[in-house]
């Protein structure tokens, strides 16, 4: 996808609104395409140094909630788009 500059001074609202439905459509392309990857699953190793923790902690975290974890046979792995989720912002006080 190539980079275009977009002047909207001047520009009739028609042809304004034609080129945001093209954004549109592509934006909805490029989320379809998102769905089909396939899932990118972590280990525990790798969500540890992920984070610069110890596996403990990503054991901890694990039993209280805070990410889920997924079990085949005797190893466990975390979905990446999950534990980037997990994340949460820390709003500043006012």
């Amino acid at each position: 996808m190539e980079k275009q500059l977009l002047q909207i001074e001047g520009l009739e609202a028609q042809t304004l609104l034609g080129r945001l439905h093209v954004i549109k459509t592509e934006l909805q392309e490029l989320r379809q395409e998102l769905k089909k990857r396939p899932t990118d699953f972590l280990t525990r190793h790798e969500v540890a140094k992920m984070f610069s923790v110890s596996l403990v902690t990503v054991s901890d975290w694990t039993a209280k909630g805070l990410i889920r974890s997924y079990k085949l046979a005797n190893r466990v792995y975390y979905k990446r788009e999950e534990i980037e989720q997990a994340l949460t912002e820390i709003q500043p006080k006012r």
